[in-house]
């Protein structure tokens, strides 16, 4: 029995709103991780929408498998969902990437598409390759070796322009000239520079699901997107710059969206918290019976109403983020967040029946000491008093497109050392959750590298482990450039000391702005 119909069809039986299309155009819309988590990305979604609204276009999706290399073992193609035909035997091969960790993913699924993951190596007889998605936002230039096209900001407004010259070209070259120069179309073949974001206005939105499934990391859920963009400063966060604007979507035309077969829905947004509508859209929701799921709420915008809202909703644990482990850290990354709004949270939980509360933090944040430690393990205690409480930890991974893209990071050892002495003083008192230091280094490599640590992606994709990244990175001559790099406490985020000194002091040095990217974030 084929791999389509023995593993695809079944999850495509269990899904509603799938789109089935022919078309002169083919498509075939990857993500390179496996089914469950590819169907959770609203954006995902969205585009798969996009492209089969298009006349003349017809597009199917595609995933990773769960264990490729049984597949691979198989000699089958990889299939496409909606037909099982191969998935590389299209126009167009876009592939949507929201994780840093997902790069020999994607080199990955092009092989087993039977697409050569080089662009040097495809001719004109290939499918044309393009990768689109958070990732290229945050970071597109180790995609440059595979990608024919990045597509960088709303698929909203590129997907019709890729659509118009997917109907039109003759060959590939015309291709890439009838999009070269759009906001938003990186051609690593004739640009150097990634261009300016495509932003959709707000005309275009909200974005919502195409397709609901029990098998999705976020199972028989419809997704809706309440605001995009984010209205707050906190350095450390994409959202402000990858995502564009803020753009408030209006409560009722988000209830319009949602179809009345729907019996969970998702809001989504970076901030929903400071969302408008968000007590009206939740409420006549759940008035409705249906169950709700939120992206994002803020402690200190927590109140009695909306706690309400949420149990009522469904939801058993409340979600926040402290996101630095003391009061100095949250102020120097302006996350606004204090104790008093983490108590007065856990609190809330607490007296409406919440079983427990989940606090995200990062640590190894630069001007990051054992005071600040203490605190964290401090405060985690007295949380513990009011409420359960289970603590996520997440290393710190400078981003390009902050005011934190030339901070060192931490250090393995230092993280480690930091999350044990965190799982012994607090081994009794908190559930702990932390995410290996050793790949949030791998992260960080990623999310400021270039076309060298794709490479040394591609040297590695069939066998990937954190030794093989250290070689394949030495194999390609990389090294990390803002290891030396110092963060300090009174500096603003995005003003640096570089270490090496050179022939200035480091007092001439301490108010330098390094931070290009993301200049006037740091406010």
């Amino acid at each position: 029995m084929s791999y389509w119909r023995k593993t695809i069809k079944p999850l495509l039986d269990d899904e509603t709103g799938t789109m089935f299309k022919q078309a002169p155009a083919r498509v075939t819309l990857a993500f390179p991780n496996r089914y469950s988590v590819g169907m959770a990305s609203l954006g995902y979604q969205v585009i798969y929408r996009l492209f089969n609204n298009v006349d003349g276009v017809a597009c199917e999706r595609a995933f990773l498998p769960e264990d490729p290399d049984a597949f691979e073992q198989t000699g089958e193609a990889l299939p496409t969902v909606e037909s099982g035909r191969n998935a590389g035997d299209c126009q167009l091969f876009a592939l949507s990437v929201s994780f840093e960790l997902d790069l020999t993913n994607i080199i990955r699924t092009l092989d087993l598409a039977g697409i050569h993951p080089l662009r040097e190596k495809r001719d004109d007889s290939d499918a044309i390759v393009m990768i689109g998605g958070p990732l290229t936002s945050s970071n597109p230039y180790p995609l440059t070796p595979f990608a024919d096209v990045i597509a960088i900001g709303d698929g909203e407004q590129i997907v019709p322009v890729l659509a118009e010259a997917l109907r039109e070209a003759t060959s590939r070259e015309d291709f890439y000239d009838l999009i070269d120069g759009t906001p938003g179309i990186f051609l690593p073949a004739r640009h150097s520079h990634e261009p300016q974001w495509a932003t959709a206005p707000k005309e275009l939105l909200p974005a919502y699901s195409q397709i609901v499934t029990p098998h999705s990391e976020l199972s028989n859920m419809f997704l809706v997107e309440a605001q995009r963009g984010c209205p707050r400063p906190c350095t450390f966060c994409l959202a402000r710059t990858m995502y564009g604007p803020n753009r408030n979507n209006q409560g009722q035309e988000l209830l319009d969206t949602i179809p009345d077969w729907a019996t969970k829905v998702g809001l989504v947004g970076a901030a929903l918290s400071d969302f408008p509508h968000t007590k009206f859209v939740g409420r006549t929701l759940t008035d409705r019976g249906i169950k709700l799921g939120v992206s994002s709420i803020r402690a200190d915008t927590v109140d009695v109403e909306l706690a309400e809202i949420l149990k009522a909703g469904g939801l058993r644990t409340f979600t926040v983020a402290s996101d630095a482990p003391s009061e100095r850290l949250r102020q120097w990354l302006k996350k606004g967040i204090t104790t008093e709004d983490l108590l007065k949270t856990a609190q809330i939980s607490r007296d409406l029946g919440f079983k427990g509360l989940k606090v995200y933090m990062m640590i190894g944040l630069g001007p990051e000491n054992d005071d600040d430690i203490s605190e964290l393990i401090s405060f985690t205690r007295e949380l513990a008093k009011v409420n359960r409480i289970a603590l996520g930890i997440s290393p710190f991974v400078p981003k390009r497109h902050t005011p934190h893209f030339q901070d060192s990071f931490a250090g393995v050892k230092t993280i480690e050392n930091r999350l044990k002495r965190i799982q012994k003083e607090l081994r009794t008192t908190a559930e702990l959750r932390n995410v290996s230091a050793k790949w949030a280094w791998v992260e960080n490599v990623i999310a400021r590298g270039g076309a060298d640590v794709g490479m040394a992606a591609y040297a590695i994709y069939k066998n990937e482990s954190i030794g093989a990244w250290k070689k394949a990175l030495d194999d390609v001559g990389w090294s990390d450039p803002y290891e030396s790099n110092e963060s300090r406490i009174e500096l603003p985020a995005g003003q640096i000391v570089r270490g090496d000194y050179g022939d200035h002091n480091h007092d001439e040095l301490a108010g330098r702005k390094v931070s290009s990217h993301a200049e006037g974030l740091a406010i």
